[in-house]
C-alpha cells in the first residue's frame, strides 16, 4: 500500500515540475492540488518509516520534490523581476512589492 502511494506521489510531483516547465497557471493549481491529499496520506500512514527499501524511496523522491521547489522558486524570482520590468517601462519612480501568495 505505501510503495502505490510513494508512487503516486512520485507520479504527482512529476506532473508538477512538467507544470512548472509549461508555466501554465492553471496546470500548475491543478498538480498542486493532486498532490496535498497524496502528501497526507503518505504521512498519515507513516509505514514507510519501517523499511529501509521504502525510506530509500523516498529519498530519492525528495530528488524530485527539489526540483520542483527549485522551479518554483524560479518562477517567483522571474515573476517579481518582470513586476519591476513593467514598472520601469510604464515610468513608476519605485519598483513594485511582489510577495508570494499566502
Amino acid at each position: 500500500m505505501t510503495a502505490d502511494l510513494l508512487s503516486n506521489l512520485e507520479q504527482g510531483f512529476e506532473a508538477l515540475v512538467e507544470a512548472l516547465d509549461g508555466q501554465d497557471p492553471d496546470q500548475i493549481i491543478a498538480a498542486a492540488a493532486a498532490i496535498r491529499p497524496l502528501v497526507a496520506a503518505v504521512d498519515q500512514t507513516g509505514a514507510w518509516r519501517q523499511s529501509d527499501a521504502l525510506k530509500n524511496r523516498v529519498l530519492t523522491l525528495s530528488k524530485l520534490i527539489e526540483a520542483a521547489r527549485f522551479r518554483v522558486n524560479k518562477l517567483t524570482n522571474l515573476n517579481q523581476q518582470r513586476a519591476i520590468n513593467l514598472s520601469h517601462a510604464l515610468g513608476a519612480g519605485i519598483a513594485p512589492t511582489y510577495d508570494r501568495l499566502s
